[in-house]
């Protein structure tokens, strides 16, 4: 593998034989180049060098590309492979003899490159580089085109300023273009890329340390932004290797069509007041959008947020498309809600002088969006509590006094004063607590809560905290529950002491509770949270009842993962009619989603008489016995309205169970 050489044709000068055959490769160091001179030709000429001739073909084989075929007496101009290896086959086939051939090669890395794709790489890559080289390349692609280069590998002897083993890379056809960089070590040079159509490339290695050097691509690139559409973009266009991306001004961010551009979403709001809309409104947002805004007031400053459009994907589960607001505080965080679907959201207000905004969309559904207006405003309630006496609650421009669970407002609207401790709650969920929680009750108290919640639910109390005079029998101060509307219904327990009671689940929408107090020692107290559980032992009388599907029935579509069974009982002597006034549920061909059944019994052995799903209200049903169970069960997706129904006892026993 000699960088330098010459050869002949067999018995030159003084003539070669006919029906001669020779073949030569040549082969030097990989990422070198040979240069072909012939500097003596004189073979027989003919047409096409058909009978004497020699060969040059770009590689080492003989199907290689083929560089050239000669035969004259004309010198060829110098031949170059495109890489490290040619191929030279001589021929002679004719008595009309000359004299032959002389050629001389020399190795060369480097050269001048005219092609729209390929490779360069360090001399004896992918070992080590020889000492004392220099290599320059300039390589050309077609005009409107720029030059780019991506480096595979890349190894040179370190320096700081790479003033030993290094490559040089210039934006132009020569040593005095613009200098891209001068680059070594072992870090790969980031992808390089033209202004014109040429880039001058220049190795260099000292007498010292080897390394591997590098293998680098080259490829003709078209720069997109120089179109007069600017790549499609509408603000920037920033053209990068194979190919372009658009980017926005300050203050804008790419929409999901990657080129135009929307104003920015999130970020911190200072101003006292103003507006914040979803992203692309009033049109619809856009999906996989993630956007926080954080509002900031002064101290003493509280913010109120009032919604006047509200349109988002999702129901009560708010999994898909939300809005999520938080109060911002010193060491924690308050939610005050999880927002989605189209009801518009109660005025929110903050509990100290930041709120956050969190926007989420995800890959399907778009709506759309919000418009909501911020505005701040001093809370009195900050400085000494206002002046309250319990608790103060800040309100725009103002602010008013509350008192605790037992108490009344003072008529100088600051003050507390006892009063009456009678309570009635008809709502599907709420709070109860005793009298000045979660102060200590004040003693000779006696209060009562009547709970009453949607017909065919049942009422269900879970205790939060406990802590009541204790007393073997609760003779002394104690909690009462009982499962009806009063206290003659039958009870469910009498609770003191400072263990929580398990929770408790009345047998019908209604729970009376009494808490009573002596004389001596006072506590804490209790507060609990009551629900409603669907299913149950329902009665069925003379007087026609109501049955929900779910407890929020008209207000609320029903949840998901529900499972319900109601069992309902007739009076000795009569059997049970069932009508249903409205009914919509998911509708599938097997209802194997959501769906009621109905069992012609006390159980799911009894015979199945339905299962039912879809819309429209299905006709009468009548049991054959005293009793009808009913299942009603939904999955984790689509909900719907649910269904509304009425239930009475009755003579009527069809062995069809179903009116005609």
């Amino acid at each position: 593998m000699e960088s330098s050489g010459n050869f002949s044709a067999p018995g030159y000068p003084s003539g070669y034989p006919s029906y001669t055959h020779c073949i030569w490769r040549i082969s030097v160091t990989p990422g070198e180049k040979i240069v072909l001179n012939f500097t003596e030709m004189d073979l027989f000429k003919s047409r096409l060098c058909w009978y004497d001739y020699i060969e040059i073909r770009d590689g080492y084989w003989r199907k290689a590309p083929l560089l050239g075929r000669l035969c004259g007496d004309r010198i060829p101009e110098p031949i170059e492979s495109s890489d490290s290896r040619l191929w030279i086959e001589f021929r002679s086939s004719s008595n009309i003899l000359g004299k032959g051939f002389h050629a001389v090669y020399e190795a060369k890395c480097g050269g001048h490159i005219k092609k729209d794709i390929g490779q360069i790489q360090s001399p004896n890559y992918p070992d080590d580089y020889r000492p004392d080289r220099q290599c320059e390349w300039v390589i050309t692609v077609s005009e409107g085109f720029v030059v780019g280069l991506t480096f595979q590998t890349f190894e040179f002897e370190a320096h700081d300023n790479c003033l030993y083993d290094h490559l040089q890379i210039r934006d132009g056809p020569s040593e005095d273009s613009p200098l891209i960089g001068q680059f070594c070590g072992y870090e790969k040079p980031e992808d390089i890329k033209s202004t014109s159509n040429t880039l001058w490339i220049k190795f260099f290695s000292d007498s010292s340390v080897n390394k591997a050097g590098f293998s680098a691509n080259f490829f003709k690139e078209i720069d997109e932004c120089a179109r007069p559409d600017n790549g499609g973009c509408a603000q920037r266009c920033v053209n990068t290797l194979g190919s372009y991306k658009c980017v926005c001004d300050p203050g804008y961010e790419l929409n999901q069509d990657k080129k135009s551009c929307e104003v920015a979403c999130g970020g911190v709001i200072s101003k006292l007041d103003g507006t914040i809309t979803s992203p692309g409104w009033p049109n619809e947002y856009p999906t996989n959008k993630n956007c926080v805004w954080q509002v900031v007031a002064p101290a003493q400053y509280r913010i109120s947020l009032q919604f006047e459009f509200f349109e988002l994907e999702g129901n009560d589960v708010c999994k898909y498309d939300y809005v999520e607001v938080r109060s911002i505080l010193k060491t924690d965080t308050k939610l005050h809600g999880k927002l989605c679907g189209s009801e518009k959201p109660e005025v929110i207000t903050s509990q100290g002088n930041t709120i956050r905004l969190e926007f989420k969309s995800d890959n399907t559904v778009s709506k759309r969006g919000f418009k909501v207006n911020f505005f701040s405003d001093k809370d009195e309630c900050s400085k000494e509590n206002g002046g309250c006496q319990h608790e103060c609650v800040n309100t725009l421009g103002s602010y008013v006094c509350q008192c605790k669970n037992g108490y009344t407002l003072h008529e100088n609207g600051h003050d507390c004063k006892e009063a009456g401790c009678e309570h009635r709650f008809v709502s599907a969920e709420g709070t109860v607590s005793s009298p000045n929680y979660p102060d200590k009750y004040p003693s000779r108290k006696e209060c009562t809560w009547e709970i009453s919640t949607t017909s065919g639910h049942r009422v269900k109390l879970v205790f939060n905290d406990f802590e009541i005079e204790l007393h073997q029998e609760c003779a002394y101060d104690h909690l009462e529950l009982y499962d009806g509307p009063s206290s003659k219904s039958s009870i469910l327990g009498r609770f003191c002491g400072s263990s929580k009671p398990e929770p408790i689940i009345a047998t019908t929408n209604h729970m009376f509770m009494r808490f009573y107090s002596d004389a001596s020692v006072q506590r804490k107290g209790f507060q609990a949270k009551y629900s409603t559980e669907c299913g149950g032992r329902l009665k069925a009388e003379i007087q026609t009842k109501e049955l929900y599907s779910h407890a929020q029935y008209g207000d609320n579509i029903y949840p998901v993962q529900a499972n319900c069974d109601w069992v309902i009982v007739a009076e000795d002597g009569y059997g049970v009619e069932l009508i249903f006034e409205t009914f919509e549920m998911e509708e599938e061909s097997d209802c194997g989603y959501d769906y009621m059944e109905i069992y012609d019994g006390y159980d799911s052995t009894a015979p199945r008489l339905a299962r039912y799903c879809g819309s429209g209200p299905p006709e009468e049903i009548y049991s054959a016995g005293d009793s009808l169970m009913i299942r009603f069960h939904t999955d984790d997706t689509i909900n719907k309205k649910g269904f509304h129904a009425r239930y009475t006892s009755t003579k009527f026993q069809d062995a069809l169970h179903m009116r005609k």
